[in-house]
């Protein structure tokens, strides 16, 4: 008389029909809720991109920043040389003046050996720090770089060519800081008028 009895305690509404599976029916969304996520997503990627091209302008700005200040620093060192380089010129003009004295003078040839050195020194220093010199002998007179201090005609010395320096022009960084001072040839010399023609 001992029958199991088996444990029901499901409700009659939970209770599933013999033969059919129990299968969670997925919750479909109304088109009003499907249309405010669309929207919400649009929004978030919008400002997403919108994000995205301020952090990129952001970066290309800091770039060109910091290339410009790079260039504006070499700018004002190249400025601050060309005043100390200008500066010196006329030292520099004095040292070989004294240089070519000493050379003439009997006792001074040991002396100007030694000041050669320096001078070679001092003018290898300043070209490190961009001084070109324009020491245009026998070139094309240019009257960017040449300042003509006379006209002559020479037999030799093609028109319009220098015939000789007498002071020697600078550069820095292809900008000039004083022109040469150079005699420019006007071309061969006229010849004197015959006395036939008396």
């Amino acid at each position: 008389m001992s029958k199991e009895v088996e444990d029901n305690t499901s409700t009659p509404e939970e209770a599933v029909e013999p033969g059919r599976e129990e299968t969670a029916e997925p919750r479909t969304a109304s088109v009003e809720e499907l249309g405010a996520l669309l929207k919400k997503l649009e929004e978030a990627t919008s400002e997403i991109n919108l994000q995205k091209e301020r952090y990129l302008r952001t970066v290309a700005d800091l770039e060109n920043y910091r290339k410009r200040a790079v260039r504006e620093k070499e700018e004002a060192r190249k400025q601050a040389n060309f005043g100390l380089l200008e500066d010196l010129l006329p030292v520099l003009d004095n040292f070989r003046l004294g240089l070519k004295s000493a050379e003439q003078h009997e006792g001074g040839k040991a002396f100007a050996d030694g000041f050669r050195m320096i001078l070679t020194q001092m003018e290898s220093a300043l070209k490190q720090n961009g001084l070109e010199e324009i020491n245009p002998a026998e070139e094309i007179f240019d009257p960017n770089f040449h300042e003509s201090v006379a006209h002559i005609p020479h037999e030799s010395v093609e028109d319009g060519h220098v015939i000789e320096v007498h002071r020697i022009g600078y550069r820095v960084h292809e900008r000039l800081l004083r022109p040469a001072a150079v005699v420019v040839s006007s071309g061969k010399p006229e010849a004197p008028a015959s006395d036939e023609e008396a």
